[in-house]
């Protein structure tokens, strides 16, 4: 007859020290996993907003760029929503498709705002000619109110630049720094400890 001991040695074939090293892999590793959650985040807000971006797009006659922006945005929310998934199961080489993809992110918003901001400047801008034809229906004099109306464009549309540069700036820094992490900790942490956590065995 076993005793209470031999019993608890069965159930767990893990001595104490194995479990002291994974209580502290998992300590380690909690900052790396955390970056699944700000994919998972990047991606449910890439898909929705590009979905949106692309619907409006073709509202009232297509508007290529914001067509290109929207569908742009939905592919890099798929990409995140993958790297989500190899990030939970470390993956080494993830976090620099991640990197990749938020750099490609803000390049694609910087150069969308420039054109947009051109065609305002030129004239050429939907939005800008619609406001005119508007503002001459009701009686409002457009070339007082042209000014302000541009004004107000440029600010829109440089937003979205200025998001680029900060917010995908941003991820790629902070991807960039769990990159980092996930290496040393790869380097750090015994293989069999990673096998599992790779396999999915050991959350």
């Amino acid at each position: 007859m076993n005793t209470p001991m031999e019993s608890n040695q069965q159930k767990n074939p893990l001595s104490p020290e194995q479990l002291a090293q994974i209580g502290e892999a998992r300590m380690n590793a909690s900052q790396i996993l955390r970056a699944a959650l700000i994919a998972h985040r990047e991606f449910v807000g890439l898909v929705l907003m590009g979905a949106l971006t692309a619907m409006f797009a073709c509202y009232g006659g297509i508007s290529v760029s914001s067509l290109i922006m929207g569908l742009w945005m939905i592919v890099g929310g798929i990409i995140e929503h993958l790297g989500e998934q190899r990030i939970r199961r470390l993956d080494p080489d993830v976090f620099k498709i991640l990197v990749r993809n938020q750099i490609l992110l803000g390049i694609m918003f910087v150069v969308i705002s420039a054109w947009w901001m051109l065609t305002v400047a030129t004239g050429s801008d939907k939005d800008l000619a619609g406001t005119g034809q508007t503002l001459n229906n009701l009686g409002i004099a457009a070339t007082q109110m042209m000014p302000l109306v541009k004004l107000m464009l440029y600010a829109a549309y440089g937003s979205v630049g200025v998001f680029g540069i900060f917010w995908q700036g941003y991820l790629a820094w902070y991807y960039s720094r769990r990159q980092k992490q996930l290496m040393e900790y790869i380097q750090e942490t015994p293989k069999w400890i990673l096998d599992m956590q790779q396999s999915g065995i050991l959350g």
